[in-house]
């Protein structure tokens, strides 16, 4: 399943901005759109694309994320199909929407919760390990994207990429995945069953999916007090985890995550362009970027599983701050470097925290719907980032000003993450 899944968070490349920016020079010309009219469409079809994606999670708990994710592939190679015959704003808008949907959104969130299905002690190494094959699609797919694009041009690379998902991930997802390990007569993390109450028992019965000691242990440390308990596995509704203090923060955290990593990379080129660097600098820092990033979640992965996940979440939210500072005071090659690094490592923590910290905080019961609302607020996110940095060139003539609202956003979280710790209920009076 671990490689099944790292397909599948590639797969997503055709969703995400690293990828979509890789296509704007061709589009810009081929179409004849302004960089302005080219955000508009990518951010509508990004908003457009988060309503639908709450409802993704609820499908996959109630039918599987087999079939969903079978779904969902096959929907996103019939998008890049279609986005080999776009000609005007509106068809690209829909792409745009669709491509964010299947792939930045729902395959992102189906890969993340197949992995949490199958482990939980181990599920910050696991996640760790996953988190190759993202990082090197960060830093690799967009050279080529550029690659194919030169040899056989924008529309047939969309084509190739069709027929490349296709060919590779239906049949891995009919022979190999497999939706829980007690589909298959296993237990999660591979535990040998001895029983009710045991590590292994069914979900909500044994030590590993409910018993308050498990619960206490995989936390390494964050014991309730005594008149305290914390709610078994499983048992978080969306309705419960969003009355805690650990949700909105994490929520937040995701969403101007993606606001701001969006908004500046969609736009790197220009900025860079803008402020009298390199032209090479860009694609090097894409690379810096993703490496960092793998670095970072491959070290967040394994302390995940012990250390507390709040100061993990805060030490990531601290290197984006650095990483947008460095933007505003640092206009130089090694300044660029830095945030390059700063950010890849801040992302490369928050992405490790995220795949642990829903599972572990609010059980695997109604993890679908959990998960599926917090990525309708990041998808939405993501899109507003580009355009709010294109209106700050527009009307002032450089991306300053959006830079600054980012940080502005981004500094009150770097401070509430710390809080974000494991949400406990109080016992009912006796």
């Amino acid at each position: 399943m671990l490689p099944v899944a790292m397909l599948v968070q590639i797969c997503t490349s055709p969703g995400q901005t690293f990828a979509v920016s890789a296509f704007m020079p061709a589009l810009r010309d081929d179409l004849g759109m302004s960089d302005s009219r080219l955000s508009l469409a990518y951010m509508l079809g990004t908003f457009f694309a988060a309503f639908p994606l709450s409802g993704v999670g609820p499908l996959a708990d109630r039918f599987g994320l087999r079939g969903v994710t079978l779904l969902a592939v096959v929907a996103l190679a019939g998008t890049c199909l279609a986005a080999s015959t776009v000609s005007g704003f509106w068809g690209l808008l829909a792409v745009f929407l669709m491509l964010r949907f299947l792939g930045q959104g729902s395959l992102t969130l189906l890969g993340s919760n197949s992995i949490a299905m199958w482990f939980r002690s181990r599920l910050g190494r696991v996640s760790a390990v996953m988190s190759i094959g993202t990082a090197l699609a960060f830093a690799w797919v967009p050279s080529w994207i550029s690659q194919s694009i030169d040899a056989y041009g924008w529309r047939q690379t969309y084509i190739r990429m069709a027929a490349l998902i296709a060919m590779v991930m239906v049949p891995v997802l009919l022979l190999v995945f497999v939706n829980r390990p007690e589909d298959i007569g296993q237990n999660v993390d591979g535990r040998i069953d001895r029983g009710p109450g045991t590590a292994g028992g069914p979900p909500g019965q044994g030590a590993a999916d409910g018993h308050r000691k498990a619960d206490v242990d995989a936390n390494h440390g964050d014991a309730p007090e005594q008149s305290v308990v914390t709610t078994p596995e499983d048992a978080w509704t969306l309705a419960e985890a969003s009355r805690t203090t650990a949700f909105p923060i994490l929520a937040a955290c995701n969403a101007l995550w993606a606001l701001v990593g969006t908004g500046v990379l969609f736009h790197l080129y220009t900025l860079c362009a803008d402020r009298g660097m390199p032209d090479a600098l860009p694609s090097d820092l894409f690379k810096a970027l993703g490496l960092s990033m793998l670095a970072m979640q491959l070290v967040g992965g394994v302390l995940a599983d012990f250390v507390p996940l709040h100061r993990l979440l805060g030490i990531g939210m601290v290197a984006l701050n650095l990483s947008v500072g460095c933007l505003i005071g640092w206009n130089s090659v090694p300044g660029y470097y830095a945030f390059a690094v700063c950010f890849g490592g801040g992302q490369g923590l928050l992405i490790a925290v995220g795949v642990v910290v829903w599972v572990r905080y609010f059980g695997r019961l109604h993890l679908g719907k959990i998960r599926g609302t917090v990525w309708c607020l990041t998808v939405a996110g993501s899109g507003c980032g580009p355009f709010l940095m294109g209106i700050s060139r527009d009307q002032t003539g450089s991306f300053q000003a959006a830079i600054w609202g980012f940080l502005a956003l981004l500094s009150p979280l770097m401070v509430a993450a710390w809080f974000a710790t494991r949400p406990r209920l109080i016992s009912p009076a006796v």
